[in-house]
């Protein structure tokens, strides 16, 4: 079985088990180089569509899709992910959490995503490298293409992930505030509207240090800058907000003029 198989793929890889949502979803990730964290968990407690199509651009080992998937049953997602030792991770994933029926995964660039996926999701996510290029370079090399990237900017992956989206569907990053301008400029450029900022402040009256920026294609709209949510008390300690989205609940990033459902 797939167990098996990754033991013999990866005999010289140190992998670890680890959970997300009150450890309702396994990840088995490697011990070095990138490992997912509370970026991927907040990207996918953002994710408000419940049912359609989603595409997860960069997957990693799958921590926003099958979040995703665990939270909206009625979602059908592809997880995309180019790396071969992280695309294998993800299909067990996919395997060992039981979600082979809603949840497929694709070894691809997002660069090069086959034609037939062209304007057919209704939501496309993605967690991109969003390190500014010329910094630190990070010793492990899978770390370094999750921090940095191999090449394509940030407006790549705008242009991509909007190539992917239906007209009028949504798409959504999690980045570094600092370049949120680069992604809500590529948003309006690819004809992009009614974008939203959801700020993450670390602690009550810090900076944002992370934005999840979405989009609608093809929709003409103001932008919006929500509240967001404050992730620390200041002894350190996850506020309650944190706690309930590091649970499973959902973020309220909605543009304050669409109406709601009652």
């Amino acid at each position: 079985m797939m167990t098996n198989l990754l033991s013999t793929r990866l005999k010289d890889i140190e992998l670890t088990t680890d959970h997300i949502f009150q450890e309702t979803v396994q990840l088995t990730q490697p011990k070095d180089g990138y490992r997912f964290g509370t970026d991927a968990v907040l990207l996918a407690a953002s994710i408000s569509t419940k049912t359609g199509r989603l595409l997860d651009m960069g997957a990693g080992v799958g921590a926003v899709a099958l979040g995703a998937a665990w939270r909206h049953p009625g979602l059908q997602i592809t997880a995309a992910e180019k790396e071969p030792l992280l695309a294998e991770l993800l299909a067990h994933n996919i395997e060992q959490n039981s979600f082979g029926e809603r949840v497929r995964a694709i070894q691809a660039d997002i660069s090069a995503l086959p034609p037939v996926l062209r304007n057919s999701f209704d939501h496309v996510v993605a967690n991109p490298p969003f390190h500014q290029p010329g910094g630190t370079r990070a010793k492990h090399r899978r770390r370094e293409l999750a921090h940095s990237g191999d090449g394509l900017s940030l407006s790549d992956w705008v242009q991509f992930g909007l190539q992917a989206t239906k007209p009028k569907g949504r798409i959504s990053f999690i980045l570094r505030a600092d370049r949120g301008d680069e992604v809500i400029t590529a948003l309006r450029t690819g004809g992009a509207g009614e974008i939203v900022q959801f700020p993450i402040w670390p602690f009550h009256g810090s900076p944002a240090i992370r934005l999840i920026i979405s989009a609608r294609k093809g929709v003409q709209g103001a932008s919006a800058l929500l509240s967001g949510i404050v992730m620390h008390h200041a002894n350190g300690a996850l506020s309650e907000a944190a706690n309930k989205v590091m649970s499973g609940d959902g973020l309220q990033i909605t543009h304050p003029n669409i109406p709601q459902p009652k």
